[in-house]
């Protein structure tokens, strides 16, 4: 399980060591881009029932893009209550996402939705911001996403992987 917070004091200033730069700059990436849906989600199941995204483990057979496939990987975050960067986007199908406004939704990230907005089969019928989030999670499953109420959701830890790593490395050549 990996656990952050996306709270704290301010990182990569000042007369630090350059581990002490990486190390704060990387609390600042994580702090504005942490991609994660709120504790209490259930995400479906094939079988149709849904589970709860903190009951999840690895492991788990849940409904991905493409039909079941399996949990590799969950992360839990510790959220700021205070902060209202959640989303309920709700349907025409009747299926709602929460998620934070950098996740992504069938390829694009929450926050560039609007009202009337398409996926290929559903549309966008409302979008709801909100706070007092404490606790989010993401899954890494074998065909790169899930789903919430029949939406496909991506998983977004390859992405926060990928960007760290590009991070590090900038921060390095610094």
């Amino acid at each position: 399980v990996t656990e952050s917070t996306t709270t704290g004091t301010e990182y990569g200033t000042g007369g630090k060591s350059n581990f002490d730069k990486t190390m704060g700059y990387g609390a600042i990436f994580a702090k504005a881009f942490l991609y994660c849906i709120p504790e209490g989600t259930k995400i479906d199941t094939q079988g149709g029932s849904q589970i709860p995204i903190e009951d999840i483990k690895v492991g788990t057979k849940v409904k991905g893009y493409y039909g079941e496939t399996e949990v590799l990987q969950v992360h839990q975050y510790k959220e700021d209550p205070k902060s209202v960067r959640f989303l309920h986007i709700k349907f025409d199908n009747g299926g709602a996402v929460d998620c934070c406004d950098m996740h992504k939704i069938y390829n694009k990230r929450a926050k560039d939705y609007k009202v009337g907005d398409r996926l290929p089969v559903h549309k966008v019928t409302s979008i709801t911001k909100y706070n007092g989030v404490k606790r989010s999670y993401d899954l890494l499953t074998a065909d790169g996403g899930y789903r919430i109420g029949n939406i496909p959701v991506n998983s977004m830890i390859e992405e926060l992987a990928e960007l760290t790593i590009e991070l590090k490395q900038s921060a390095e050549a610094a």
